[in-house]
């Protein structure tokens, strides 16, 4: 086998061992909390090896005006959907939707994690490697 087809190789098993290796940083999750559900929220990494991305709606309904806000965090459980709820003659509906995967808690789908690319990245140099070779 000449360098070329090592080099090749090399870094094959390298993309290989990043795709494989276990994530040292820990789950990462959107924060803010009481926000319009039109405002971005900052990333934070979790402070519960085992949490929950959560993302939560809150409508409140006051005669005819409806108010929206949204939670999103990082909780070591995962609530449950309260639905429509009566408090004090308001009617609250509150969402709840939980994941395990970094910044999933996002109101509106993003591009995708980290590792989601990375697996494009090893699929498209894997199949550039592949032809070189034969």
């Amino acid at each position: 086998m000449d360098s070329s087809h090592a080099t090749k190789s090399c870094v094959f098993i390298l993309l290989v061992a990043l795709l494989c290796a276990e994530r040292a940083q820990g789950l990462e999750c959107y924060h803010c909390v009481g926000v319009p559900v039109d405002i971005s929220c900052k990333s934070l990494p979790c402070q519960y090896p085992d949490g929950f991305c959560v993302a939560q709606e809150i409508e409140v309904i006051v005669d005819t005006q409806r108010l929206k806000v949204k939670n999103n965090q990082c909780l070591p459980i995962c609530p449950t959907n309260l639905g429509n709820v009566e408090i004090l003659g308001f009617v609250v509906n509150v969402t709840t939707s939980c994941c395990k995967e970094d910044l999933c808690n996002a109101a509106v789908p993003t591009g995708g994690s980290t590792w989601t690319m990375a697996g494009v990245l090893l699929f498209s140099l894997g199949s550039v490697l592949l032809q070189t070779l034969l």
